[in-house]
């Protein structure tokens, strides 16, 4: 668990393992024990609070505009948004301390190949004797949803607004264009007209002209 035990010093949180955990029950995981019991405390936390990373599905339509709160400023999307720029736009820290990434790096500091239900209970164990505010990083990870959430409706609606504007532009440019088009047709067929007009004029002309001429 050389991972996890890293993971727990960076974030200090080794000496208060050692300090409060005084009683483990050993789990026999693929011939990998694992601690998953601490001094017996009371305790309201389950298990299924902690899940696996929701996954967003962006679908057409969008979520409903009341399912989330809009932003008051209107932002103007002109380009691709990486994820920090998004959190950074509504004020979001993009720490992985004290943000529902904390669990993130929990969950992939203990060895990939644990049974879930050992996993979340070894978690739990770590969640309680550290002290960390799991009810704060579930909070994070519920205003960060809202957050793709209203980001992404904003961002769909604009962009398909701009995309409708240009159509229409487009189609108008394209009714006039056909329209110029039309013109020029019409002028160069009368041009070819009015030409052999004065060539046939120009013709009957020379030749009145032409008979005179040969009488001197």
């Amino acid at each position: 668990m050389s991972k996890l035990i890293s993971f727990l010093e960076k974030y200090n949180l080794v000496e208060k393992v050692d300090d409060e955990v005084s009683k483990t029950e050993t789990v026999n995981v693929q011939e990998r024990e694992v601690a998953v019991e601490l001094e017996p405390k009371q305790s309201t936390f389950k298990a299924e609070d902690i899940t696996q990373k929701p996954v967003i599905k962006i679908d057409e339509p969008l979520i409903k505009k009341e399912d989330y709160t809009p932003k008051q400023s209107k932002t103007k999307y002109n380009k691709k948004m990486a994820v920090n720029e998004i959190y950074s736009l509504y004020n979001l820290d993009n720490s992985t301390v004290d943000t529902v990434f904390m669990l993130e790096n929990l969950i992939n500091a203990l060895p990939q190949n644990l049974p879930d239900e050992v996993m979340k209970q070894t978690i739990k164990n770590i969640i309680i004797a550290s002290n960390i505010n799991l009810s704060g990083l579930l909070t994070d990870g519920e205003q960060r949803l809202k957050v793709l959430v209203e980001l992404m409706n904003d961002y769909y609606t604009q962009t398909n607004n701009e995309i409708s504007q240009y159509k229409a532009e487009i189609a108008k440019l394209s009714s006039l264009i056909n329209n110029y088009q039309d013109q020029i047709k019409s002028r160069e067929t009368m041009l070819q007209d009015q030409l052999k007009t004065v060539k046939d004029e120009n013709i009957r002309i020379e030749n009145i002209m032409k008979f005179f001429g040969n009488q001197n």
